[in-house]
């Protein structure tokens, strides 16, 4: 059986690489990075630098993630396109009505309907997952080039926004002051840099790619369904399955895409290649850009620790404590019987919760 994280390898390799570098600067006894002593004070570089961490290891979660949807994706379309077949190749020969036809590729048992269920689950964890791992590598991206921005709420939107502002953010510009490193100088160059490779996702795959996964994401999580257009697939001249095309323009309404569609013909409302194509596809995509993101970020953190005043860590960056909002939800259902009395730690974790002081014998420190 192939390995689902194989595809994602060379980039959930590079981003370990960089969560390494970044947990050898952890200062247990100080508490966060112990190179932005004099950037920060303790409490925000302890915040700050967990949340980086977690955020690195948060890109790799995704690309698996989706890694494994794309793979989940092809296996239940080949087991319903099996059985599908399988009653369609019973018709060839036969004169047959238009029904029997339909009810060759349709679901023919709960266990069927379960899986076409399924297929449309894996559909949205693709993209779900995809733009995720985007929106958390552009945490990575702004905190390690030092950028002014707020590191909780921020996504690839805002990474997209800062990179267009940064060469022209300046003493003469109306854009917000100190959200960069003074221009002309080498850490302002250094965030320039990792910004551009950043937003250079135009050279990891073909026109548009970007911009069409972020939106058929947004589509997914946020918008009414789309109609769901099945077409046959043929092998050999025989039905062979079915797929549900994707359509090209995601942040389209269906009424619009009608219309719009009609001037070109039907079949230009959607994408030619199959699904299973174009999430793999997104997944080299998506993969090659956070290969070449988080080696330049491992790059300019090695050079940020052997030079601190390279870029000076904005505090800024991070709320201050107990300004986040307060929910009094308790779930359902009666308290499950846990122990949280006594819990192992593996030690990177206890590693991360002693430098962010969290650990029983510190959290005290949190109130002085």
């Amino acid at each position: 059986m192939a390995d689902y994280r194989e595809p994602v390898r060379p980039a959930t390799e590079v981003i370990d690489a960089l969560s390494a570098e970044i947990e050898a600067d952890l200062d247990v006894e100080a508490g966060g990075i112990g190179w932005w002593n004099g950037h920060v004070g303790w409490q925000v570089s302890a915040q700050l630098g967990e949340y980086l961490i977690a955020s690195c290891s948060g890109v790799a979660t995704s690309l698996r993630h989706a890694s494994l949807a794309v793979e989940e994706h092809r296996k239940t379309e080949y087991s319903l396109n099996y059985d599908r077949s399988t009653r369609a190749q019973a018709l060839v020969g036969r004169v047959t009505g238009s029904e029997e036809k339909i009810a060759a590729f349709t679901a023919a048992s709960p266990a069927e309907e379960r899986r076409e269920e399924l297929q449309v689950i894996w559909v949205e964890q693709v993209l779900v997952s995809l733009a995720q791992a985007l929106d958390r590598l552009a945490a990575v991206v702004l905190i390690v080039s030092g950028v002014r921005v707020n590191v909780v709420a921020t996504d690839w939107a805002e990474l997209t926004k800062m990179a267009k502002k940064e060469p022209n953010s300046g003493p003469s510009q109306d854009l917000r002051q100190g959200a960069f490193e003074d221009a002309g100088t080498t850490g302002r160059d250094r965030q320039g840099a990792i910004l551009r490779i950043a937003v250079a996702w135009r050279e990891h795959g073909p026109d548009d790619w970007l911009p069409w996964l972020m939106k058929s994401r947004n589509a997914a999580v946020h918008r009414a369904p789309r109609m769901m257009i099945h077409a046959m697939t043929t092998h050999k001249r025989r039905p062979s399955g079915l797929i549900s095309p994707l359509y090209a323009q995601p942040d389209w309404v269906d009424t619009e895409a009608i219309v719009r569609g009609s001037r070109g013909g039907f079949a230009s409302m959607f994408l030619e290649p199959s699904p299973q194509a174009v999430f793999e596809g997104l997944l080299a995509s998506v993969t090659s850009l956070a290969t070449a993101v988080a080696d330049e970020a491992r790059a300019l953190w090695i050079e940020r620790r052997s030079d601190p005043g390279l870029i000076v860590q904005n505090g800024v960056t991070w709320r201050p404590l107990d300004k986040a909002s307060v929910h009094q939800f308790s779930g359902y259902g009666e308290a499950a019987p846990i122990v949280l009395e006594d819990i192992a730690l593996p030690p990177s974790t206890e590693r991360r919760m002693r430098a962010a002081k969290l650990m029983d014998d510190q959290i005290g420190e949190w109130e002085s």
